[in-house]
Order: C-alpha cells, then sequence, then structure tokens
C-alpha cells in the first residue's frame, strides 16, 4: 500500500512539473534485435518518441490533410522529433523474437508541435477566429426531414458530424447552444435560419463567428441526366459586422444505382474537405480584418503575495501588441480582477499567459470565453524549468535514447527538458 502511494506521489509531481499545454502518451516502440541488445533498446525508444510525436499530429489534423499530405508530416515535423517532447520515461522493455520491445510514456509539448503544423501549412493558425457557433442541419438518410438542434426535437444534434469533427480538429470551440434555446419561436422551426436570426443567436452567446447552412451525408441515387442537389451549402459569418466572411458549396457525387459502403464514406469526406475549406477561407478572411480592440475582465485566483500580482501586471503590460491597457480593479482573499482592451482574441491572450515567465509559480488557464478569462497561479515545483523563447535553431544535443537514463543508466523520473512555447 505504502509503495502504491509512493509510486502516485511521484506521478503527481512529475504531472506538476509538466509545462501547461503537455499531453501524455503511453506509445510501444519497436527495433531489430541484431545481438547488440543495449543499442536495440536505444533505438525501440527512439522510434517509440517519433510514433508518438506522429500519434499527437495525427490527432489534431483532419484525416483528409493527413491521407494527402504524409510526406511533408515526416519530412518537416517527424524528422526532429525531440524538439516537442518535455519529459518521457521507460515504462518497461523486453526482447520478443527477433525484435527489442520499449513501452515509453512520452509527454509533448502541444503549442510547439501545433505551431510547427503551421509552419508545415499542414494546419491553419485559428487562434484569432475565437468561438464558433454552428447553425447547421444535416440530411442523414434518404427521404428522412433534415436534423437540426433548433428543430425543438429531442435527441437533435449541437451540429452535424462532419462538421464538428473538422472545426475542433482545427482546436476551435464550438459553443454550447443550450443558452439560446429559450428564445427560440415556432417561426424558426426550418432547416436553414436566416442571417439576422443566426446572427442574434450568436450574439446573444459571444460567438465571434457563427455557420449556416446545410449538408447531406449519404450518397442520394438519382435517375440519368438528373443532378443531385449540392451536398453542402455553408455560410460563415462575422459576428461584430454580420457581414459573409466566407461560403462554401459543394456538388455531390453522381450515382445511379444502389452506393456501396466506400461510396458512402467518399460523401463523407467530402463534406469534411468542404467544411476544411470553408475554414481555411475564414481564417484568411479573418486575419486581413485585423485586431479590433474590446474590453474583458480577467479574474485571478491562487493569489500568495503582492509580488505576484505585481509580476503578473509586469507580463500583462509586455504584451503591448495584444494588450492595449491592463487596469487592476479589485485584490483580496487570494483573488484579484483585471479590466483589459484587448487587441485580439481571449484565446490569444490565454496562450501567452500559460508560456511566460513569472519566476517562482505559473499561470493556468481555466476558462475563456469572449467576455474574459479566469486563471490560476500554481507554485512552480521546485527545480522545474520556466519557459523559454522559441529557438530559431534547434540545439545540438545527445541523441534520444539518451533523454531518458539518469544515474546507473535508469530511466529519469520527473526528467523535464525546457519546452519551446509557440511564437508569435
Amino acid at each position: 500500500m505504502k509503495f502504491a502511494v509512493k509510486i502516485l506521489m511521484v506521478a503527481l509531481l512529475i504531472c506538476a512539473a509538466l509545462p501547461a499545454g503537455a499531453e501524455t502518451f503511453l506509445v510501444l516502440g519497436r527495433a531489430p534485435l541484431d545481438g547488440n541488445e543495449a543499442q536495440a533498446k536505444d533505438k525501440a525508444v527512439a522510434d517509440a518518441l517519433v510514433r508518438a510525436v506522429a500519434q499527437a499530429a495525427a490527432a489534431t489534423l483532419d484525416p483528409a490533410t493527413l491521407r494527402s499530405n504524409l510526406a511533408t508530416l515526416d519530412q518537416q515535423v517527424l524528422k526532429d522529433a525531440k524538439r516537442f517532447i518535455t519529459n518521457y520515461s521507460l515504462v518497461a522493455s523486453t526482447p520478443s523474437g527477433q525484435e527489442f520491445l520499449a513501452l515509453v510514456s512520452v509527454s509533448i509539448d502541444d503549442r510547439s508541435l501545433t505551431k510547427s503544423l503551421i509552419q508545415a501549412a499542414l494546419k491553419l493558425p485559428t487562434s484569432h477566429l475565437g468561438n464558433i457557433l454552428v447553425m447547421v442541419s444535416e440530411e442523414t438518410a434518404p427521404g428522412r426531414p433534415p436534423v437540426y438542434w433548433w428543430s425543438g426535437l429531442p435527441g437533435a444534434p449541437d451540429a452535424p458530424a462532419p462538421v464538428a469533427k473538422v472545426i475542433k480538429k482545427m482546436g476551435l470551440r464550438i459553443i454550447n447552444p443550450s443558452a439560446v434555446k429559450p428564445l427560440l419561436t415556432p417561426d424558426m422551426h426550418h432547416p436553414v435560419l436566416s442571417e439576422s436570426q443566426a446572427l442574434e443567436f450568436a450574439r446573444e452567446v459571444g460567438a465571434q463567428v457563427v455557420i449556416i447552412g446545410s449538408v447531406r451525408t449519404f450518397p442520394m441515387v438519382t435517375p440519368q441526366h438528373v443532378l443531385p442537389p449540392p451536398l453542402v451549402q455553408l455560410l460563415a459569418i462575422e459576428t461584430n459586422e454580420g457581414q459573409v466572411v466566407s461560403m462554401e458549396e459543394t456538388d455531390s457525387p453522381v450515382f445511379h444505382v444502389t452506393p456501396t459502403t466506400e461510396d458512402a464514406n467518399e460523401v463523407v469526406d467530402l463534406v469534411e474537405s468542404s467544411v476544411r475549406r470553408l475554414m481555411a477561407s475564414l481564417a484568411a478572411r479573418m486575419a486581413e480584418v485585423g485586431p479590433t480592440t474590446k474590453d474583458l475582465t480577467l479574474k485571478v485566483t491562487g493569489v500568495r503575495s503582492l509580488s505576484q500580482l505585481m509580476r503578473l501586471e509586469k507580463v500583462l503590460g509586455s504584451l503591448s501588441d495584444l494588450v492595449e491597457n491592463a487596469q487592476r480593479v479589485s485584490a483580496g482573499a487570494g483573488q484579484a480582477e483585471f479590466k483589459l482592451t484587448l487587441k485580439g482574441s481571449p484565446s490569444q491572450l490565454a496562450d501567452q499567459l500559460m508560456v511566460q515567465d513569472y519566476g517562482d509559480f505559473l499561470v493556468n488557464v481555466v476558462e475563456s470565453d469572449a467576455k474574459g478569462l479566469q486563471v490560476v497561479i500554481i507554485p512552480r515545483q521546485p527545480g522545474s524549468q520556466p519557459p523559454v523563447k522559441p529557438q530559431t535553431k534547434s540545439p545540438s544535443g545527445p541523441a534520444l535514447p539518451d533523454m531518458y537514463r539518469g544515474s546507473g543508466g535508469q530511466p529519469a523520473q520527473g526528467q523535464t527538458p525546457q519546452a519551446t512555447p509557440p511564437g508569435q
């Protein structure tokens, strides 16, 4: 029992030492067993680390992008996988036939990885898009009425699965529509809302963008010389000015005979690709608009001293490209509140606050929405490294397998190399 408690305490200390934004994977690496067991062990660990980064990257990309850009992912991201690894340890290892197996726990800096995916044009920069409200209906089967959450019918999804999947893969938050359901009126129970109706809901919940329209996620059989209706019809509207900034319409594949399972999969892939094109156009257009200033509230908990608040205020003052003005309006009982004038999105500020060097404490973002942020101050674990600015060139260092070695060749528990935060 004491041993289990000790292991749990060690695990908690390791997790506390990890930089904000780190994600942990348990990965099995393999290497040929060519007679030198020590070298095979090192190679198996190195293989596990690359597999962990590949797994983390694949989890953030939509399938269509991943399938068509495997070479880019391999050459521009996985070629130097160690730069994304903040900590790892060898959990178990053993020879197996002609191979050596290594089970490795790997913690990955997902912000640094996301930055690399953006630079490789595999992922869109979307932090300036804020929160998204989706008001899209879906035709799911022949002859069945479209489904949409504002119909008032029980069980209707908040968003069509392919639409939600792509948007979430981009790291964007889809707003839960439950807050605006009391505002629905019977005249709104039809598959596609008007722009004015959608804007009313979006502004009510603080969405920066609302997406309206319809999609069909099944192959439609039509007679010869008859074209099926469009597969995708979507509009993305910026809620501040109420302007349509992106639109997408996709023709449907033509099926004159009973479609197969592969045909159904093709239709879903086309819908996902269409949503990604819509979001790519939206991201580009919103970047052209430029940042607009807006007021929001920053609530801080876990405050233990006035010096901590002063260091936080100093950091806010250093983010002049993002924060135009910061004013403390209250402090006491371990809490503080600031009024900020922001020249960007709350998500951009959240990213920046979590990667700054505050000395003996960290700042973690608890909640972020259009009205403000809630953050908590956490004491830094002794010996853990503060965040560092991104380097323009990867430093030379030991090969990957050497990173897990502690004294006597054992796994180095809690080892935390410096993490690379995202740049601007």
